[in-house]
């Protein structure tokens, strides 16, 4: 059951669902793993951690800032040891950290820092959800030119993937920033 919402709040996520991913989070949260993998427990962190900075960011409360900060704590332990398949996870947190504190400077680094790990470790699914991050970004510092190049980039990695679906969802987002 817990693999089914973690999945279910990773698809709610990815289409900007935040309010349902946070359901689901917590629905997750609620059952005790005895023992998870560790690809598993890393996937958890990740997508809990981006869950919680987007709430954190839409509601400021702090219960979702602690959880944000948490995962970043947790996912250094497995970019530690697993630097090929955790790094640009870590990196696409800090990124969202230094937005959440209004770093610009270093948010900018961190999500392109991101996209590049990604690439060079062949998660193309994370380096277009890096880019897409990114555009958003981006548009919330009404930079739309800068947003509209990230969110192409994306759209382009996504159709590599096969996600039609998701790329064509950053196109319309596109469209609106």
């Amino acid at each position: 059951a817990a693999v089914i919402y973690h999945i279910r709040s990773w698809v709610a996520y990815v289409f900007g669902n935040y309010d349902l991913a946070s359901k689901m989070m917590e629905e997750r949260q609620v059952i005790t793993l005895m023992s998870s993998p560790p690809f598993l427990s890393c996937s958890f962190l990740f997508v809990e951690g981006l869950i919680s900075f987007q709430m954190a960011q839409q509601t400021g409360q702090a219960k979702w800032k602690a959880l944000a900060y948490k995962s970043i704590e947790g996912m250094k332990e497995y970019a530690l040891h697993a630097p090929s398949n955790c790094h640009h996870k870590l990196l696409l947190l800090q990124a969202e950290s230094a937005s959440l504190a209004g770093d610009c400077d270093d948010a900018v680094r961190s999500f392109d820092d991101s996209i590049s790990s990604a690439s060079e470790h062949g998660f193309i699914q994370d380096q277009a959800l890096a880019y897409e991050r990114a555009g958003i970004f981006y548009a919330k510092q009404g930079n739309t030119d800068t947003a509209t190049h990230y969110y192409n980039q994306a759209h382009c990695k996504y159709s590599m993937w096969g996600a039609k679906r998701k790329a064509d969802c950053c196109l319309r987002k596109h469209d609106q920033s």
